[in-house]
């Protein structure tokens, strides 16, 4: 089972049909291309780096005795870009100011989209509900009387 990371575009809503899901998974099209697939992703500047260091790579095992050296490294980028590539794409989502909404465990993108968007308006529904009654709190920053909501208290630690 997979997770999914979804991110929404800058000053969007939760439940924006503009969401990102992004797998966070191994990803067998960017093992068998990676500078393919990171172009595709829109990383330029990775991907052509990542192009010309696979032709610097074939290049090496054309020398006597370095096939094996090149093979390898070849077999290690590609590992490495299918297995952090989709955190690649979600970091660079995030420095364009997209925001991180949630992360859904789930079997294929169907579900998670059906699992986020039923929790997304599930929870628009409840911060538009009012509340109860008015919080009373101290200066200590808790209810004078709440109760815990786990085995021990907090005492403002995080």
């Amino acid at each position: 089972m997979a997770s999914y990371l979804i991110m929404t575009p800058p000053g969007a809503a939760a439940d924006d049909e503009r969401a990102r899901f992004i797998a966070d998974g191994f990803s067998w099209a960017a093992f068998f291309f990676p500078a393919l697939w990171l172009i595709a992703k829109r990383a330029w500047l990775l991907g052509i780096s990542l192009a010309v260091l696979q032709i610097v790579f074939i290049l090496l095992s054309e020398v006597p005795g370095c096939f094996t050296a090149a093979l390898i490294m070849q077999l290690a980028l590609s590992l490495l870009v299918s297995l952090e590539g989709p955190l690649f794409v979600a970091r660079k989502l995030a420095a364009e100011d997209w925001t991180l909404r949630s992360i859904v465990p789930a079997r294929n993108i169907e579900t998670a989209e059906e699992i986020y968007f039923s929790n997304a308006t599930a929870t628009t529904h409840h911060q538009s509900a009012t509340p109860l009654q008015s919080n009373d709190w101290s200066s200590s920053g808790r209810p004078e009387s709440a109760a815990g909501l786990g085995f021990f208290e907090s005492y403002g630690e995080r």
